[in-house]
């Protein structure tokens, strides 16, 4: 069988906004693909349980067998059990064995783990995403307008560099959920998953006030981690919901290298119960080329600035489904207080904040309702330079 091995990298792109209009940051440091360090998916009709004592036990000989692995340690770090269409795992394998999982007729794809890196810088500016966002006509001028129940009820989880579930901006709505990695704090050590919760469903910067928001840290407090962290992720998200009963929202900004693993295990997200909203991208080239933006499931988000223009550093074409503001946008920070930064990372919970408030008032609303929604009720036509993208502009009312 033709096996796919992709090594693919998700960088987390925020841009360093000055006093007119973001520019991309140009000091992301460069993905590394992890020696030894696999993701593994199965076939949907492999027996997940049958499959996994067969591959334990594969570790352990491996590992008995000094003369053919090279001196690496074989060792599964993760399992994934998404849903019907994505089950796997991610670990360390030795190159004997990653042959022998790459001809195994159980395994879909082998694809190399990498890193993943986060990066903000502060900017002067201040936020005017939730005026717009309530506007169809461009007047910053107005106030915010949203329903009264405002998001009460939903749930959004924040896929990201954890949350300050302390600061006071969030009322108590906020908890600490999942960590891919049991040496790393609770807290957020970087700040950005701060930022992008703020946005979703604090007091004053929120679209959904009212809502709650659960930390999922896939990366750590340098701002870097994994492909299958993320994943990992993904993984408690979707079991979360399922257990919940109910549409939840779960919000992505980041992205990076097209990924076949993090595609699928995006569509097996949603599968699941989850309204996946995604960042479309900062380095002002088609969405449709980097991951997790590229996935036709998601709720992929370019960004647009206070001029009512896409923003110069958005990724653009037929993979975006809805734009937000997200040059220069004022949120919660890590310290207690606030920050101003731009990116795609900033419009994506724009929109995840508006799923928040559709499932408040509508919590028996499936995925594809919620979708339908904030597609059908954006305002058309009113963004200028979108590139082949959907000019559909986000609408709260």
């Amino acid at each position: 069988m033709q096996i796919k091995a992709l090594i693919a990298a998700l960088a987390l792109v925020l841009a360093t906004a000055s006093s007119t209009e973001a520019a991309p940051n140009n000091g992301v440091r460069a993905p590394v693909s992890l020696k030894d360090r696999y993701i593994i998916t199965l076939k949907r009709d492999t027996d997940f349980k049958t499959f996994s004592r067969a591959l334990k036990a594969e570790v352990a000989a491996e590992n008995a067998r000094e003369s053919s692995n090279g001196g690496v340690v074989s060792k599964i770090d993760h399992e994934f059990q998404i849903s019907g269409d994505f089950k796997g795992y991610a670990g360390t394998f030795a190159p004997s064995l990653i042959k022998r999982l790459q001809a195994h007729g159980k395994v879909a794809a082998v694809e190399a783990d990498a890193t993943v890196y986060a990066t903000a810088v502060q900017s002067p500016a201040g936020s005017w995403g939730l005026t717009r966002i309530s506007q169809r006509d461009l007047n910053l001028s107005a106030g915010y307008e949203y329903p009264d129940r405002a998001g009460e009820g939903a749930t959004a989880y924040v896929i990201d560099t954890g949350v300050l579930v302390s600061h006071s901006e969030f009322e108590g709505r906020a908890s600490f959920g999942f960590k891919a990695d049991a040496s790393w704090s609770d807290g957020d050590g970087n700040g950005h998953g701060t930022h992008v919760a703020g946005t979703i469903a604090s007091k004053r910067f929120g679209v959904a006030k009212a809502a709650s928001i659960v930390a999922v840290k896939v990366l750590g407090d340098d701002g870097s981690g994994t492909n299958s962290g993320v994943i990992a992720g993904i993984n408690w998200v979707a079991a979360q919901a399922r257990d919940a009963g109910r549409t939840v929202v779960a919000n992505m900004s980041l992205g990076g290298g097209k990924s076949a693993a993090m595609n699928a295990a995006i569509k097996s997200l949603v599968e699941s119960g989850v309204v996946a909203v995604v960042a479309a991208g900062n380095e002002s080239q088609d969405a449709c080329n980097v991951s997790p933006s590229s996935e036709p499931s998601a709720v992929t988000v370019a960004s647009s600035n206070k001029a009512d223009a896409l923003s110069s550093f958005s990724n653009y074409g037929e993979c975006v489904d809805i734009i937000a503001p997200g040059s220069s946008i004022t949120s919660t920070w890590n310290n207690g207080g606030t920050s101003t930064i731009s990116g795609t990372s900033m419009a994506s919970p724009h929109v995840a904040g508006a799923a928040s408030l559709i499932l408040g008032d509508n919590p028996e609303f499936s995925v594809d309702e919620v979708v339908a929604q904030l597609v059908g009720n954006a305002t058309p036509n009113k963004i200028k330079g979108t590139k082949n993208s959907v000019n559909k502009l986000l609408y709260v009312n």
